[in-house]
C-alpha cells in the first residue's frame, strides 16, 4: 500500500467527546498497511486535547505512527488542516483529511486510495458519507450550481433514493469531512503548494480546492465506497450563520458562471437587504458583517489563486433562468418552501473530461 498521511482535526470537542474518541479510535484501526495519523489541535481551551492525547497513547497500535500538532490559535478548518499537511510524511503520496466528528469505515482509506491509483489525473476524492444515524446520506460528493450554491450530493435522503450512488462519478468537489488528495498534484496547482487557503477558515475550503483542481486541468471524483458516519455541526454551531454568509458572498464575487453578468446586481441586493433587515432584527447585523468580510475575502482569494475560477471547467448543476429569477433572485422559494434533491445525474460534465 502506498504511503498515506491522515490529518485528524480537533477543536473544543469536550461536549461530544464520546464521538471524538470513537472517531480517533476508528482512525487508529484502519485496514491499511502504511499510514500515519497526524492529530492537529486548533488551540482547544476545554481540555479535549489532553483527553485525546491520553486516549491515543493508550489505544495506539504499535504499527500506526502518530504525530501531535498543536496550533497557537484556532485557525479553522483550512488553517488547521494545512498545519497537518505541513507535518505529513515527505514520502506520502496521498493525504486524507478528517473531521473529529466522523467515524470511518475500516477499509475506506484503502478503497479510496486504490481507486485513485487507477487515474494519475485524479487529484481529490471522497466516498459515501452517512449522517450519524447510519441511514440518511450526508454526502455522496459535492456539487456546485451556476447560481453559487454548494452542498452534498444526495444530502438528507436515503441510499435507495440516490440514483447512481453505487457508481463512480466526477463531482464539483470532494467533501472535506473526509476526503483524500494526491500530494503531487496539490503541491503543483494550489497556492503556496497547500490544499487550503488559510483565510477561508470555514466552509469554502473544500469547494474552493475542487474548483482550483478542475481549473488547472485535473479531476475530482465521488468513489462508491462506504466511508463513514458524520455527526455534523457539533463543533461550529455558534458560528454557522456568519461563516456561511461570508463564504457564499466570497464565492459569488469570485466564481464565473452563466449568471456572472448580473453578479453585481445580485451582490447589491444582498448588501441592501442586510442593511435594511438589521434595522428590524439585530442578528442581521452579524449577517451584514459577514457579507462585508466575504467581499474582502474574495479579493484575498483572487490575489492568492492568481487566475479567474470558471465553474464550467468542473461538473456542475445547471439552473434554468426562470428558476434563478423566481426562486433565488426574487426569493419566492421562501414562500413556497421550494427545495430539490441534487443527484449525480443532474451534474453537467465539462468537455475536458
Amino acid at each position: 500500500m502506498v504511503k498515506t498521511s491522515l490529518v485528524w482535526l480537533n477543536y473544543n470537542s469536550l461536549g461530544f467527546m464520546d464521538i471524538a474518541l470513537k472517531s480517533i479510535e476508528s482512525v487508529l484501526n484502519l485496514d491499511f498497511d502504511d499510514y500515519e495519523v497526524i492529530i492537529v489541535d486548533n488551540a482547544s481551551s476545554d481540555g479535549s486535547f489532553e483527553k485525546i492525547k491520553e486516549f491515543v497513547e493508550g489505544k495506539r497500535p504499535s504499527s500506526v505512527r502518530v504525530k501531535f500538532v498543536r496550533s497557537d490559535a484556532n485557525r479553522g478548518y483550512a488553517g488547521g488542516m494545512n498545519l497537518g499537511w505541513e507535518a505529513r510524511n515527505s514520502e506520502a503520496k496521498y493525504v486524507a483529511f478528517l473531521n473529529n466528528d466522523l467515524i470511518v469505515e475500516p477499509s475506506s482509506l484503502k478503497d479510496l486510495v486504490n481507486y485513485m491509483e487507477s487515474d494519475e489525473k485524479l487529484a481529490a476524492a471522497s466516498g459515501l458519507i452517512y449522517f450519524g444515524d447510519s441511514k440518511s446520506i450526508y454526502s455522496a460528493g459535492g456539487y456546485g450550481t451556476d447560481h453559487w450554491i454548494a452542498s452534498g450530493i444526495c444530502g438528507d435522503i436515503l441510499e435507495h433514493e440516490c440514483p447512481g450512488v453505487n457508481k463512480f462519478h466526477y463531482v464539483t468537489y470532494a467533501d472535506g469531512a473526509y476526503m483524500v488528495v494526491r500530494t503531487g498534484i496539490i503541491k503543483k496547482v494550489c497556492p503556496a503548494g497547500k490544499p487550503f487557503i488559510n483565510e477561508t477558515f470555514l466552509y469554502l475550503d473544500d469547494y474552493l480546492l475542487g474548483l482550483i483542481i478542475w481549473n488547472r486541468g485535473y479531476k475530482v471524483a465521488y468513489i462508491p465506497v462506504k466511508s463513514g458516519y458524520h455527526y455534523a455541526h457539533l463543533t461550529i454551531k455558534s458560528t454557522i450563520n456568519y461563516y456561511k454568509v461570508r463564504a457564499n458572498t466570497a464565492l459569488i464575487a469570485l466564481l464565473s458562471t452563466r449568471f456572472s453578468l448580473i453578479k453585481s446586481v445580485y451582490l447589491l441586493k444582498r448588501d441592501i437587504g442586510y442593511k435594511i433587515l438589521r434595522l428590524f432584527k439585530g442578528e442581521y447585523g452579524k449577517a451584514y458583517k459577514a457579507y462585508q468580510d466575504g467581499m474582502r475575502l474574495a479579493q484575498i482569494l483572487r490575489d492568492k489563486i492568481g487566475f479567474n475560477l470558471d465553474l464550467h471547467k468542473a461538473p456542475y448543476v445547471k439552473i434554468n433562468y426562470l428558476d434563478f429569477i423566481l426562486f433565488d433572485f426574487m426569493m419566492i422559494n421562501r414562500i413556497y418552501r421550494k427545495s430539490s434533491i441534487i443527484t449525480h445525474e443532474m451534474l453537467t460534465n465539462p468537455q475536458s473530461i
